[in-house]
């Protein structure tokens, strides 16, 4: 299995995962009661934002950009006509995302967490568009 077949069946699994979880998740203050759900849920973001990056890095590395941060990784996709420019400026936000779930998950707003679950319609389509690329290795 290749690195980013690997990354894209992990990316299936945890958007599949966000959307199970979604009914158990009617507003902010259950990820602050559910310690479990709450856990469940910002390790499934934290994992879809990173994979996201990781895939895009992978595929910059491949064309031979360069980047020198996650959200050039991103921005980068723009430069293949198979991400639609509205796409790429919708996954740009993910890595600042990913930091603050890392960096500042105390202080981090669990309504950000709720958006960010009703907000993987872009993360579909950029699974969709790469699952494509390696469907027809190009």
């Amino acid at each position: 299995m290749t690195y980013l077949v690997e990354r894209l069946a992990e990316l299936r699994r945890h958007l599949d995962h966000l959307r199970a979880l979604r009914p158990r998740v009617r507003d902010p203050e259950d990820l602050e009661r559910d310690l479990s759900l709450h856990n469940d849920v910002l390790f499934s973001l934290l994992t879809v934002a990173q994979l996201v990056v990781d895939i895009a890095g992978e595929l910059s590395a491949k064309r031979g950009d360069r980047f020198e941060d996650y959200t050039q990784a991103i921005r980068n996709l723009a430069r293949d006509e198979r991400f639609p420019p509205d796409l790429v400026r919708a996954l740009e936000p993910l890595p600042g995302f990913r930091n603050v779930v890392i960096h500042e998950y105390v202080a981090l707003d669990m309504k950000r967490a709720v958006e960010a679950m009703d907000n993987l319609e872009p993360v579909e389509r950029f699974l969709q568009v790469v699952r494509h690329i390696v469907e027809t290795n190009r």
